[in-house]
């Protein structure tokens, strides 16, 4: 309605001249002649878009003549409905109102869409005088105005009157309102990337108003615990387009203007997943392979699970879905530090861009920092991959991995059969992985309901507790949620599953997901694996299990912790050299390292220790016992309490036998025994050392650490 409201107000032979009105303009010679002023400038709305363009020159003849000439010049590379759209979005209506939409908001608080006839007419009249006529002064003037229009309008036929004398009994409105500010902090970040562009973004309002009432609920419960600062960022999985974007709390008063999307944090560990999908892409492991899990120390770095608990063996899938640190600092040793930041590049990671040495094996546990906008972009990349490989016919597109978009955007052609970073199968794995990590509070039994949203997520929690971080990919949503301080003050309970997750699934349940990717099932094939390790099956594996799983799968490492032992007639090893072979009895084994069967056996009381060599048929090479700790080049730093005396380290060793002595030497210096529980307090002096363990059987072990 507005768009017929101004062309009868402004110019209403618009769609008959090229750019100039030659009859408003002979009019406006005749009219300004007789009455020795200027009354009327004969302006069209192509000229008006002129010299709005052409800001603070003055209103002349000769500026007149210069306007006319490029109004004519922008007729013949313009559609009329381009310079309708020119005029509307630059046009001033009254203070710093500039658009029809900001005006639209300003005056009636709602979108120009929905404005009514009389609302349409009365903006049709602001641009004319705006620093003159508005709501706040000479209101009687504007009404008016805004009812001679209407009048105009009716006598013309562009409203009937009925809808005359209806509008004629519209109010107009007392005081402007305040502009809508629903996503200020993604206007600031447009407007950073492309300044004075008008653009058309992919922004949903309903998703954004859902976000900012579950972004103000959360930040309410959080802030009780001086936590002050949250973002939400949602994209449309498949186009990678941004719907949902909350850069921060809206009502906090702490860094309050600071994008919390854009910010780099330390990531947690929600970088784990694609070390996990890399290991399986590149054959290095399968879904179920057991992972160690025991504390440990690698060239100085030691490693921690957040529970301090460690579960000995654990299937990589498992280890991945409880967030183990220990087995994921193991995973990259594997893998290589340099060829992961080369990988975790190439998803989009625009921050990890230090060198294998400044990060080391911390960087899967949080030593990198990342933006909740490359960490959703690397996800939604991931699902769309997947996504598009169920429904092109197990085609991938090399171009699937990109950031997120915010304009409209066209999805490049499936042009291989090989994906160019990730395969579907890897891919999905990752994802069944990420599906089974427990859900916080009520949402924990979150399968037991039809209606529950089905998403693979991970949170991450980094160091110090001063970054919570939740993700989750589903088909049609990437949801990531920051929750922490902007100024990185760290609080007790600031932990991923505890903050972040809550919002996460709020998100989720509100915007109602519920179908989940399927099996990419022309990328698997069928893989016979030893059902205890998860590994390819080896002649001594007593059980087998068939999955479904990457070609690369085929050339893991056979089953390592299976092996065939020999038994006499009371369960005892023995070997050919102390017993007849016809007599033996042949058993397949499934045995631990010491380490990794102290701490297995107490979530698996099946595990059953291997038995004993028989005395006359001793093993020399069997290892029978293992430092818990200290491991191998240990450092270890030994504190003096406030009675200025140094305080003790605790060493732990285990033993395969349950009952055996262990004889404790430092450095040639015997320090006692123990027996079931086998730890022992070490005091030393500074420097390097050696302990050594010796067994009842005469089996020995040493370590070397050094004391700081």
């Amino acid at each position: 309605m507005f768009r017929d409201a101004i062309i009868t107000y402004e110019d209403k032979r618009f769609y008959n001249h090229f750019g100039v009105d030659p009859v408003a303009v002979t009019r406006a010679i005749i009219q300004n002649y007789k009455s020795k002023k200027t009354l009327s400038g004969a302006s069209t709305l192509t000229m008006q878009i002129i010299r709005m363009s052409r800001k603070g020159k003055s209103r002349n003849l000769y500026q007149k003549i210069i306007e006319s000439i490029l109004a004519v010049r922008l007729e013949l590379t313009h559609s009329k409905k381009q310079m309708l759209k020119l005029y509307t979005s630059h046009a001033p209506f009254g203070g710093n109102v500039v658009g029809l939409e900001a005006a639209s908001w300003r005056y009636f608080h709602k979108s120009s869409t929905y404005l009514s006839i009389s609302e349409g007419a009365m903006l049709a009249v602001l641009p004319n005088a705006p620093s003159l006529i508005h709501i706040g002064k000479n209101r009687g003037r504007l009404l008016e105005k805004r009812n001679k229009l209407l009048k105009t309008m009716m006598e013309k036929g562009k409203i009937s009157s009925i809808d005359y004398e209806l509008s004629l009994l519209e109010k107009i409105p007392q005081k402007p309102f305040s502009l809508p500010r629903l996503a200020p902090h993604f206007l600031e970040y447009i407007n950073k990337k492309e300044p004075q562009k008008i653009i058309q973004s992919t922004i949903d309002r309903d998703i954004q108003s859902l976000l900012a009432d579950i972004s103000d609920y959360h930040y309410q419960l959080n802030v009780q615990s001086d936590i002050h600062n949250l973002a939400i960022l949602v994209l449309d999985t498949k186009s990678g387009e941004v719907i949902g974007y909350i850069g921060n709390a809206k009502n906090t008063k702490q860094e309050s203007s600071v994008d919390m999307i854009h910010a780099k944090r330390s990531s947690g560990s929600v970088l784990k997943p694609f070390l996990y999908a890399h290991l399986l892409e590149s054959g290095k492991t399968l879904p179920n392979s057991l992972v160690k899990d025991v504390p440990t120390h690698i060239q100085g770095y030691n490693p921690k699970n957040y529970n301090r608990r460690y579960m000995g063996a654990v299937p990589a899938n498992q280890a991945l879905s409880m967030s183990l640190n220990v087995p994921a600092v193991y995973a990259l040793q594997s893998y290589g530090i340099e060829p992961f930041i080369k990988r975790l590049q190439d998803h989009g990671f625009r921050s990890i861009n230090r060198t294998a040495d400044h990060y080391g094996l911390s960087l899967i546990l949080g030593g990198g920092e990342v933006t909740l906008w490359d960490l959703c972009g690397a996800y939604a990349s991931l699902g769309r991959i997947l996504l598009r490989y169920n429904q092109e016919q197990s085609r991938y597109s090399s171009k699937d991995i990109y950031q997120p978009q915010y304009t409209k955007q066209k999805l490049s052609p499936v042009d291989s059969y090989k994906p160019s970073l990730l395969s579907a199968g890897a891919i999905h794995h990752t994802f069944e992985a990420m599906k089974a990590v427990i859900r916080p509070n009520e949402e924990g039994d979150w399968q037991q309901f039809d209606s529950s949203s089905p998403i693979a997520w991970k949170t991450g929690t980094s160091y110090g507790h001063r970054d919570a971080w939740a993700v989750g990919v589903s088909p049609k949503y990437t949801i990531g949620i920051w929750v922490g301080n902007a100024n990185g003050e760290g609080k007790h309970g600031l932990v991923g599953v505890q903050k972040a997750g809550p919002i996460l699934f709020d998100v989720l349940n509100r915007l109602s997901v519920n179908k989940y990717f399927e099996e990419p099932v022309d990328d698997l094939i069928p893989t016979v694996i030893c059902a205890k390790s998860g590994f390819l099956v080896s002649p001594h594996c007593d059980l087998k299990d068939t999955i479904f799983t990457l070609n690369q799968g085929q050339h893991t490492v056979a089953c390592p912790y299976h092996k065939t032992i020999h038994l006499d007639n009371e369960g005892n090893q023995v070997t050919s050299a102390c017993f007849s072979i016809a007599q033996m009895t042949h058993v397949s084994w499934f045995e631990l390292s010491p380490s990794m069967a102290y701490y297995y056996r107490s979530d698996h009381p099946e595990y059953r220790a291997i038995p004993l060599h028989r005395p006359d048929c001793i093993n020399e090479q069997e290892k029978v016992m293992e430092f818990l700790y200290p491991t191998e080049k240990t450092i270890i730093y030994l504190p003096i309490d406030l009675d200025g005396i140094k305080e003790k380290a605790i060493f732990k060793a285990t033993h395969q036998n349950i009952d055996a002595i262990l004889y404790w030497h430092l450095d040639n210096n015997y320090l006692g025994s123990t027996k079931e529980l086998h730890t022992m307090d070490i005091s030393a002096n500074t420097g390097h050392h050696m302990i050594t363990i010796i067994d009842q059987d005469g089996n020995q072990i040493s370590c070397g650490f050094e004391i700081k």
